[in-house]
């Protein structure tokens, strides 16, 4: 009987990728208050909202198939300015402009903005599985 070997830390990354926005966020607290070298170790080997940056066009338009433009509105309330614009720029006029009025409208629960997030990185996560999009902090990682 073979025994399979088991990579504790990708099963923890999984896992978290698997909470919701706010739980991952209290988990990896939790985590840095017994072992903070650990804490950033995750935090740095998990796909996060913010690399949403490293998106190229062509990747957007291949999120956007699966996503719906409210919710990524919706997401962006709650995102960093970088990611903000860096999205907003690959979009037609139009396109930006309905986001940019989802952005700029009623105010919306924080949790709402977090579901939202969670939404849009569950089919993020599912498509980098994929191998349909890269997101990659270094620019010599592409799709070819």
């Amino acid at each position: 009987m073979s025994k399979k070997k088991i990579d504790g830390f990708k099963q923890a990354i999984e896992m978290l990728q698997g909470l919701d926005l706010a739980a991952q966020q209290t988990v990896l607290a939790d985590i840095a208050r017994r072992d903070p070298e650990m804490a950033i170790k995750l935090k740095q080997n998990m796909v996060t909202f913010d690399d949403l940056q490293y998106l190229t066009t062509s990747m957007m338009k291949r999120l956007l198939q699966d996503i719906e433009l409210d919710d990524l509105g919706l997401a962006l309330r709650g995102a960093n300015k970088i990611v903000t614009d860096h999205l907003l720029n690959m979009f037609s006029t139009n396109m930006r402009r309905d986001i940019e009025d989802i952005l700029k409208g009623k105010p919306k629960a924080l949790n709402d903005v977090l579901e939202a997030q969670t939404k849009i990185m569950e089919v993020v996560i599912r498509l980098r599985d994929k191998g349909e999009i890269i997101l990659s902090k270094d620019k010599s990682e592409r799709l070819v």
